[in-house]
């Protein structure tokens, strides 16, 4: 179920690269809220989660709808320029005009795909009760929501600013380097074209064919087309592995993607690889064997009673998928699984799920 990008008619200037603090911000609410997605934060995790004082703490409980499935599209840039002070972006969440706050906000109260403004349209109650059916916490904000949309507002707004005291500007001084960093790194290739751009940007992104229209392969079915508004490209580092495109209208359209760590991205197609190799049962009975030392294809035949051509070829599957290292020593040569890329298979794999 893919995000399909069309972007006919959208000129490389409509797109911009930068940094955003307001979505970082809520890419640490998101992360704090929903650990497990989130593997290769966890040292983060427990230093700021750790410390964050009771009261904000279970402030973040209550508004997590917010952020922990859907992201709130008013938390993400809502104009251009994208690369401002995080206190201009919530002067713009202020200036939102009322109606088109209440809309989207309901729409990533109740989590699901449809529109807030939908959502909407059948009254309050038949809202309160459609978010109350999908959890009590969304009901609850749901019911705060409806009742008083302008003091929703400001209790949300003096939520972010409690998260800047308490952790969020301290931990933006190195964030905002290393976002930084990578738009230069993106702005340096010098794309030709937008399709080009959004390929860069994201190992997950698939031109089709000799169109103009980008796929994302995203668990929600999803088609954008741009048109005339501008296409804001975010990245991030703790909504990682995450990949985000929200493009409701009248906000730009949204693309918050994941900075690279230092290690070659892995798709969803070659974690499948790994995890298909090894799911057989006399490769994985191999592996018990080249974790422990070096062993020649000889010594495994001996061991595993496989003959020695059948035991080549598992060698060579493992060889294949980069789970297998091979050391010739005169005559013989000595294999050992790569414990290290082995190691990496789990968090691929959660990655592959999440993202």
């Amino acid at each position: 179920m893919p995000v399909t990008l069309d972007l006919s008619g959208v000129v490389l200037s409509q797109v911009t690269v930068a940094v955003s603090p307001l979505a970082e911000l809520q890419a640490c609410l998101h992360a704090l809220a929903e650990p497990d997605h989130h593997f290769g934060a966890r040292v983060w995790l427990e230093r700021v989660g750790g410390g964050l004082s009771g009261g904000l703490r279970s402030d973040l409980r209550t508004f997590a709808p917010l952020w922990a499935r859907r992201r709130s599209r008013v938390l993400l840039p809502l104009e251009r320029p994208v690369d401002v002070p995080l206190d201009v972006e919530l002067a713009r969440v202020a200036a939102i005009p009322d109606g088109e706050f209440l809309a989207s906000v309901a729409g990533t109260v109740h989590g699901a795909s449809e529109a807030g403004d939908a959502l909407l349209a059948g009254g309050e109650e038949a809202y309160v009760r459609a978010c109350d059916a999908r959890s009590f916490t969304r009901g609850e904000l749901a019911r705060r929501l409806v009742a008083d949309p302008v003091a929703f507002r400001d209790d949300l707004l003096h939520l972010l600013g409690r998260c800047r005291e308490e952790f969020f500007d301290a931990e933006w001084r190195h964030l905002a380097v290393r976002l930084g960093d990578e738009v230069t790194r993106i702005t340096r290739q010098r794309p030709a074209t937008p399709v080009d751009l959004l390929c860069i940007v994201s190992p997950g992104a698939r031109a089709i064919g000799d169109t103009s229209t980008v796929r994302f392969d995203k668990l929600q079915q999803l088609r954008l087309a741009p048109q005339h508004r501008p296409v804001l490209l975010v990245p991030t580092v703790l909504g990682r592995p995450h990949l985000i495109v929200r493009g409701e209208p009248p906000f730009p359209v949204v693309v918050q993607f994941p900075v690279l760590g230092q290690e070659s991205p892995e798709h969803v197609v070659e974690v499948r690889r790994r995890l298909s190799v090894i799911s057989d049962a006399n490769r994985l009975e191999l592996c018990r064997h080249l974790v422990n030392e070096a062993i020649t294809t000889t010594d495994l035949a001996h061991r595993t009673g496989m003959p020695v051509s059948q035991v080549s070829r598992h060698l060579a599957k493992l060889r294949s998928v980069g789970l297998l290292t091979s050391e010739r020593d005169g005559r013989h040569v000595h294999h050992r699984l790569d414990v290290a890329t082995l190691m990496q298979l789990g968090p691929q794999v959660i990655s592959s799920i999440v993202q």
